[in-house]
């Protein structure tokens, strides 16, 4: 049970900090959203409570400096309403929360100075002070240092004071003020735990459906992206690159007379051969572009590069090193077909003009493969305006 209390007490204390960074940098945009709303509503609810306090002035014939100050405070109310919502910093919020109380404590207490009581009606406003602390969602440290500076702002000026305040009306400030101290205190534990849960867990939830997103766009066999995934980002890609003055490619790749690899090697070993191909020409690709496998041993790659010919071949010679064949075999190379269209800067083509055009590209360099394994048959074509 204690050790429950004091895991929520250390969990409370900031609203900034959490296991890890990952969660933390997800964190901050949410806490500067949650503190700019918090002081937003608290300068609100101030605007209204010292609104009516200064009405209260009027009505019941108060001092001009009474009615001057309460007009004073209405209006620093709204100016930290502005504030806030032009503020994106969660400390700067915080700050401007902790003058908005502290600024509105010290007008209190010069008040009563003034007239050497402290009225019901400041009595009642400076209960409000030490009711709304809450309202922020600062953490534990940030509201004890609040409600520190506030409480020491009355308790040192009216009790070292020349003055001579009723002494039973001080000891009931300061009971109303511990007493509502520590139950803001609870409540900003309370709720600071509760809004730390609900980050943590929006945070494990966009992560997981992050997760199922990437896994969806997946090749459960070769680990390339899937159609879909192609059929999502064509679109973005490709503007994207021509908006850096890219020329990109888009191409379908065919393994030549793949099903005699299975036969004679064995579909394991057919396998290796597709995810060896993913592997060695995602590496190559990098950030340039991306390899879909659209189905068996046909593959479409869609990406940038200066001499995007040379990239194929090299991908090929190096899966062609890597393959192992089991048993007897000792030699065996894997032929490529593939079909290339060229996209420059400034010509708008559509995906499936594209996708046509690569695929009747395709189709040609099979029809002109030769039996020698290993071999690139490639026909390219660059589109024209």
């Amino acid at each position: 049970m204690l050790s429950n209390f004091l895991n929520s007490l250390r969990d409370a204390w900031s609203m900034n900090s959490y296991a890890t960074d990952h969660v933390n940098l997800y964190a901050q945009k949410l806490v500067v959203d949650q503190a700019r709303g918090g002081l937003m509503t608290l300068s609100l609810i101030l605007f209204v409570l010292f609104s009516m306090e200064t009405f209260m002035f009027m009505h019941f014939g108060y001092s001009r400096n009474h009615v001057y100050t309460g007009s004073l405070l209405v209006l620093l109310s709204m100016h930290m309403f502005f504030s806030a919502h032009a503020t994106r910093d969660a400390r700067t919020i915080y700050m401007l929360g902790t003058i908005l109380l502290l600024i509105s404590g010290t007008a209190f207490v010069l008040l009563a100075h003034q007239t050497g009581t402290f009225s019901l009606a400041l009595f009642a406003g400076i209960t409000m002070l030490f009711m709304v602390i809450p309202i922020v969602p600062w953490g534990l440290r940030e509201a004890m240092l609040v409600l520190a500076l506030v409480y020491s702002t009355f308790t040192i000026s009216t009790w070292s004071s020349n003055r001579e305040f009723d002494s039973q009306m001080l000891w009931a400030l300061q009971y109303i003020m511990l007493g509502a101290g520590l139950i803001s205190l609870a409540m900003v534990v309370r709720n600071t735990t509760v809004r730390k849960m609900d980050i943590r867990t929006r945070y494990d939830l966009e992560l997981a459906n992050r997760k199922m997103l990437h896994l969806s766009n997946k090749d459960p066999l070769t680990g390339a992206w899937n159609r879909r995934y192609l059929n999502n980002n064509f679109n973005e890609l490709t503007s994207n690159w021509h908006h850096e003055g890219r020329t990109y490619h888009f191409a379908f790749l065919d393994l030549d007379d793949f099903k005699p690899i299975n036969d004679t090697y064995g579909h394991d070993f057919g396998d290796e051969v597709l995810r060896n191909i993913s592997t060695i020409i995602s590496d190559r690709l990098g950030e340039q572009g991306c390899l879909v496998r659209m189905g068996g041993d046909e593959f479409a790659l869609l990406f940038h590069d200066d001499d995007p010919e040379t990239l194929i071949g090299d991908c090929l010679k190096a899966v062609n090193r890597s393959l192992t064949p089991p048993g007897k075999y000792k030699h065996m190379k894997v032929g490529v077909s593939l079909g290339l269209v060229s996209v420059p800067p400034g010509i708008d083509a559509n995906q499936e003009y594209i996708y046509r055009e690569a695929d009747t590209s395709l189709y040609q360099a099979k029809e002109r493969k030769n039996s020698e394994a290993g071999n690139l048959n490639l026909v390219s074509r660059t589109l024209a305006a």
